[in-house]
């Protein structure tokens, strides 16, 4: 009986992993693609049957890309307003998360429900009234209307994320800190912010995803080549005859590679401050 239950146990887990396999098969299988496309020459990539594997190992994709002064611009920008973007974002989340989170004022819990209320709103219903407002305040095709534009949208959640995250942090240390001398905004410099470091990293890594990712408002809002964002130069390889996949899928792997060090190396700090507050204290 013993040995039944065992066996039923152990295929219950052979099915799963299996399964589990599969999945990660299925959702592995694009990236790999890309990969290999990345490494071709343009016209083999039509050949029937497809080959898994590139024919001819090439980097002429990449070299196209990073001796192009025009695409080094283009990470240039992107890397500029992902970062702007991080920052200001997770400063005003974290003194906005720190408020709500230890100052009782009548209205806070009004505040936060309107802050959620905001996450509702499709941005693709918000492209007009953007485009109008930074024309009008002659923001339109600068890097400082993208970025503040980008920070309205991340700020709502970002500080949502801090609340949660303050509001698991005891306030016991703080007040002993005000005891022996401390200003509230010490305190919080010193004693609940450097607490508060997963939750940060999962705010930046928000914020930074959403700046380094976004299209719609990157080709709406700017229209300067020189100003140009890598999903926007992704987008502008796709000519009117002639596709150049090879470069395309070179260009979206390196556009991949700064996710990827951020997830190999903040994962543990990704997975701590996205989970917290899902089980009650």
């Amino acid at each position: 009986m013993a040995y039944l239950n065992i066996t039923a146990r152990q295929r219950k887990k052979a099915f799963i992993y299996t399964a589990l396999s599969l999945a990660s098969a299925f959702a592995l299988f694009p990236v790999f693609w890309m990969f290999s496309i990345s490494f071709r020459r343009n016209m083999e990539i039509f050949r029937l049957p497809p080959d898994l594997l590139p024919p001819t190992w090439t980097t002429e994709a990449y070299e196209a890309i990073l001796t192009n002064p025009d695409y080094l611009i283009v990470f240039r920008n992107s890397y500029f307003v992902a970062f702007s973007v991080t920052f200001i974002s997770l400063l005003f989340a974290i003194l906005g998360g720190y408020s709500f989170s230890r100052l009782r004022v009548r209205g806070s819990r009004m505040m936060q429900l309107f802050i959620i209320g905001t996450q509702m709103v499709p941005p693709v219903s918000l492209i007009i009234p953007y485009f109008i407002l930074a024309a009008r305040m002659e923001l339109y095709d600068t890097f400082f209307g993208l970025i503040m534009t980008y920070v309205a949208f991340v700020m709502p959640f970002a500080t949502l994320m801090m609340i949660s995250y303050f509001n698991t942090i005891p306030a016991d240390m703080e007040e002993a800190a005000m005891v022996d001398g401390c200003s509230r905004l010490g305190a919080m410099v010193r004693v609940t912010v450097p607490m508060a470091l997963p939750g940060m990293v999962a705010t930046a890594v928000y914020s930074f995803l959403l700046a380094w990712k976004e299209y719609l408002f990157a080709v709406t809002l700017i229209q300067d080549p020189d100003k140009r964002l890598l999903p926007v130069s992704i987008a502008m390889l796709l000519g009117e005859h002639v596709y150049q996949w090879n470069v395309m899928m070179a260009l979206s792997v390196l556009a991949s590679l700064p996710l990827l060090v951020i997830f190999i190396f903040l994962q543990k700090y990704l997975v701590a401050g996205m989970t917290v507050g899902a089980v009650k204290q």
